[in-house]
């Protein structure tokens, strides 16, 4: 009994049509009809009441249906966890974390993972939906922020721990300050964080937040996917950006940046499955743990 002519019989079923089950599975008619003629002696019984215009279904083709779609579903199944096992098998590391991470220290981490296992296979993709791709296995860690931590089947680790500052003209009179809190930003021009998603971004959403809890709301000025672009109306006079520590860019010119107090935290989160079966992904695991820990 052929897994394709079972396959053809469940087509049958559906369609009473042996034209259109033919067209479905890509056979001629007459291939069709040879098949199910030879799934008929194989049952030893006929499965369907036929006449010159039409096929219609009897007790056993409607008792045996379910059954049929059973096997092909298990075969189907079984072929599938042959691939996913084959594919875990593979000695590869495959990286996936959304593009803001970056500035996370994530690059340096990767690359000086690299230099120290070479042999490695190494991928890293760029996905604004990494969580997907640790579900659909198609990766073998997820870097993602914590309001994409929706998953309680993966571990997981603090990868890095951040909180909000302010960045200013270096001629506001906030500048040099260590920290400033709400309510000193409350009438100033703000440029903020927009979202790439229909998620809020997360240094924006805790702001707003935060202004709410305060009882007002804040005069935006503009709003940016990109911190490059945010930081740059900053130096140019255009208003305060409120963003994560360390997303600020390093040495830019005409900025100060000042903590937000008090200190509202945000982690970024290391996921992975509960056994990592490639021995070059516990390598990896284990060397962004001596990271942490030293």
């Amino acid at each position: 009994m052929e897994i394709s002519v079972l396959e053809e019989f469940i087509s049958l079923v559906e369609t009473c049509s042996f034209q259109e089950t033919a067209a479905i599975m890509n056979i001629s008619q007459s291939s069709l009809t040879k098949h199910i003629h030879k799934l008929e002696e194989e049952l030893n019984l006929s499965l369907f009441d036929r006449s010159s215009r039409s096929v219609k279904l009897n007790e056993f083709s409607k008792g045996f249906y379910p059954y049929a779609k059973q096997i092909v579903q298990t075969h189907h199944d079984g072929l599938a966890h042959l691939h996913e096992l084959a594919s875990q098998n593979v000695d590869q590391i495959i990286i996936a974390y959304t593009p803001v991470l970056g500035q996370y220290g994530l690059v340096d981490t990767i690359a000086a993972f690299s230099r120290k296992y070479p042999a490695h296979k190494l991928m890293t993709i760029e996905s604004y939906q990494p969580l997907s791709l640790l579900r659909q296995k198609k990766c073998n860690f997820a870097f993602i922020s914590e309001n994409d931590l929706t998953d309680d089947s993966y571990n997981r680790m603090i990868y890095r721990t951040d909180h909000l500052a302010a960045v200013l003209p270096d001629t506001h009179r906030f500048a040099g300050r260590t920290s400033v809190s709400l309510d000193d930003l409350r009438d100033e021009p703000m440029i903020l964080h927009s979202s790439a998603t229909t998620t809020p971004h997360e240094e924006t959403q805790k702001f707003l937040e935060l202004c709410a809890a305060r009882n007002f709301t804040p005069n935006v000025v503009a709003e940016s996917q990109y911190t490059a672009t945010m930081v740059r109306y900053v130096g140019a006079g255009r208003g305060i950006a409120i963003l994560n520590r360390l997303h600020i860019p390093n040495e830019v010119p005409n900025v100060s940046v000042v903590d937000i107090y008090p200190l509202t935290y945000s982690y970024i989160y290391l996921l992975y499955p509960r056994r990592l079966k490639a021995p070059s992904a516990q390598d990896f695991l284990n060397f962004v743990m001596e990271q942490l820990n030293a």
